[in-house]
């Protein structure tokens, strides 16, 4: 079995590349850390450090093993930093993920609320992919995750917000106004903007509302930021299908046309997901009861 106290020293040889200077990092003799590493070695039965020079290097499945410790350490040192706080009280941290639209437009605005209310609390929110997002909460590095139904994770309690919805939006000019006559013809000559080429939320707009996709349509811009997606559109780049929680929120809502709610259509769902047991901490159950609670802001029928 491995000891906690042989990937300490793994790691800081891996760092220092010197086995004494490791010595002094940690506090004990240069001996302490050869024997320490020989150990290591001999458990594994592989070399985990070559001679380069004056310094020591890992080996190939040295470096693996030191990426394992780094993570097992940092994961351990979080883990007791939690432990020192009171299940019952609201202190210590709480750690989000979620996609960058829905963290701007709606998740930050309620997380900044909720931050300001419970001085003893620390939260922190990550922006960014759902792999990314995922590989960190099932290392627990993020408690909790906001993500849509096709990005869920295996692992980790469900509990679904809400149902998100897409409008499509227009130039507030003439040679947008199709408010009378709406019809799939007449959206596919127009020029459009996208998140990305794929367009799926446009493309799934279409087919919500008219029954097929166009076969042809011309992709006049390509942002994935759903705010410059509607400053193109306020410049008369072309129509945009975008969430209805992102237009809602943003300081562009009044300088675009839309549809109206007959023209509004559903984009999937979204789960708060959270670790097994996680609701036995206080502060991770009121952020859980917050949310779901509120989750409702993102139905577009209440959103102001």
């Amino acid at each position: 079995m491995i000891e906690t106290s042989q990937f300490q020293t793994l790691v800081a040889v891996a760092k220092e590349k010197s086995f004494s200077r490791a010595a002094e990092s940690l506090g004990v003799t240069q001996s302490a850390i050869s024997q320490s590493i020989k150990s290591l070695e001999s458990k594994i039965e592989v070399q985990l450090f070559k001679r380069s020079g004056k310094s020591v290097v890992l080996t190939s499945e040295g470096e693996k093993l030191n990426q394992l410790a780094v993570g097992f350490l940092k994961n351990l040192e979080l883990t007791i930093e939690e432990i020192r706080y009171n299940k019952n009280e609201m202190t210590g941290k709480i750690r989000v993920g979620t996609l960058t639209g829905i963290g701007k437009s709606w998740l930050a605005p309620e997380l900044l609320q909720f931050t300001s209310e419970y001085p003893s609390l620390s939260v922190a929110t990550s922006l960014g992919f759902p792999e990314e997002l995922i590989r960190d909460f099932e290392d627990y590095k993020l408690d909790l995750l906001v993500l849509p139904e096709y990005a869920l994770p295996h692992q980790g309690e469900k509990v679904l917000l809400c149902e998100e919805r897409s409008t499509l939006v227009m130039p507030k000019s003439d040679q947008y106004n199709i408010e009378g006559d709406v019809t799939l013809e007449k959206i596919s000559q127009l020029p459009v903007v996208l998140f990305d080429l794929a367009a799926p939320i446009f493309l799934k707009w279409c087919q919500e509302c008219f029954g097929r996709t166009p076969k042809k349509f011309t992709a006049r811009y390509v942002i994935n930021s759903h705010g410059n997606m509607l400053q193109a559109v306020i410049q008369g780049l072309g129509i945009a299908v975008v969430p209805t929680h992102v237009l809602n929120r943003s300081v562009y809502k009044n300088k675009v046309k839309t549809l109206g709610k007959k023209y509004e259509v559903s984009n999937g769902k979204f789960y708060l997901v959270y670790h097994e047991n996680a609701l036995e901490l206080v502060r991770i159950k009121t952020l859980v009861d917050r949310l779901v609670s509120g989750s409702i802001v993102l139905s577009s029928d209440n959103i102001t």
